[in-house]
């Protein structure tokens, strides 16, 4: 039975057997010191996590959202709503029609907003060589095939030449990437955005072969805006098990570390009214499988930030001197066990969560 269950940080939850057997696996992929616990009770195996955020989805088709928790954040708001108020501005992402997302939902915008950057950049092309039976010459004459095919049919002409288009296996994976996030998004906004990349897209045959695909990727200099659309086709199509026949069998966990979430949180909202410096944001995404198709994978999303100050030349990283350098420094509330960082984001979205 399809279970969909949200908790928070050091919550817990009972698992079914065959689901606790897959959070088991999926702690054994990331190691120790993950914050994934599973701890036996009579009622069964309870799971909980802490120091990360993440979005859990079983073989059965139940899911589970992993939140953060703020203790100095005295409101209703549901948790998912505090967790994309932080997401958004990390990410500098326009936060027009935002709904309740998890953490999929998230990363689909993020994805879809790369990739229209790219697409308003200009997708990259490349020659291929094209043969066929033509009306008219161009390119050579392959004369085996012409002799082959065209003893009666004396008005065509058997060639072979170099077609420049964006028929490139980059391209390919990016169209396939968006053909499956638009079976399995739910996000209305998602599945808008996807249709109109899609229908930009028309002349992109799909990927037929993902993993010849990627072996044929090129990331050199003239292909930096792809590094990312290709960092998330990579988790979408291979991570979760989206692509090929692997669809729907894949159990799979996407996770986040809440210090690098509150870290760069903090230093996002520490800078956004400085104007001596720039803040930029970095990520990458590490995945871990076990079992191949219809086996467990985890996806391990890292942050990292800096802000480059202008004054002294230089790049700061430290998110709490960023917080009490900032323009209206207040003094760092308490969150509970010390955490500091945790303290200043709630301090933070104790102003925007009203």
């Amino acid at each position: 039975m399809k279970r969909n269950t949200q908790l928070k940080e050091t919550d817990s939850v009972v698992l079914t057997p065959d689901n606790s057997k897959q959070a088991e696996t999926m702690m054994g992929l990331v190691g120790e010191g993950s914050g994934l616990k599973l701890t036996r009770t009579p009622a069964g195996d309870a799971f909980s996590a802490e120091g990360c955020i993440g979005h859990f989805v079983f073989r059965d088709g139940s899911t589970m959202d992993v939140t953060p928790l703020i203790p100095s954040v005295k409101t209703d708001d549901g948790s998912s709503r505090m967790l994309m108020e932080m997401l958004y501005p990390i990410f500098g992402m326009d936060t027009h029609g935002r709904s309740e997302e998890n953490l999929f939902e998230f990363f689909v915008r993020v994805f879809t907003d790369t990739v229209s950057r790219l697409v308003a950049r200009g997708m990259r092309s490349k020659y291929h060589l094209v043969s066929g039976n033509e009306k008219a010459f161009k390119g050579r004459i392959v004369f085996n095939e012409h002799i082959r095919q065209n003893y009666i049919h004396k008005e065509r002409i058997y060639v072979e030449y170099e077609n420049f288009s964006q028929n490139r296996p980059e391209n390919r994976l990016i169209k396939a990437t968006l053909e499956v996030l638009l079976r399995n998004t739910a996000n209305d906004r998602n599945i808008k955005n996807i249709k109109a990349l899609l229908l930009g897209m028309e002349d992109i045959p799909s990927s037929v072969n993902v993993d010849r695909d990627f072996e044929m990727c090129v990331m050199d200099r003239n292909m930096i805006d792809y590094v990312s659309p290709m960092l998330w086709c990579n988790v979408f199509l291979k991570g979760m098990g989206l692509g090929g026949a692997s669809v729907g069998a894949l159990s799979y966990a996407l996770l986040v570390s809440t210090d690098e979430v509150f870290g760069a949180y903090v230093a996002r909202m520490s800078s956004s009214s400085r104007a001596d410096g720039m803040y930029q944001i970095r990520y990458d995404a590490e995945v871990l499988n076990e079992g191949g198709a219809g086996g467990v994978s985890v996806i391990i999303i890292k942050l990292k930030w800096s802000f480059y100050d202008r004054r002294r030349d230089q790049s700061v990283t430290d998110a709490e001197l960023l917080y009490m350098t900032a323009p209206g420094y207040r003094v760092i509330p308490d969150a509970g066990g010390g955490d500091r960082l945790r303290g200043m984001a709630g301090s933070y979205l104790s102003d925007v969560l009203v």
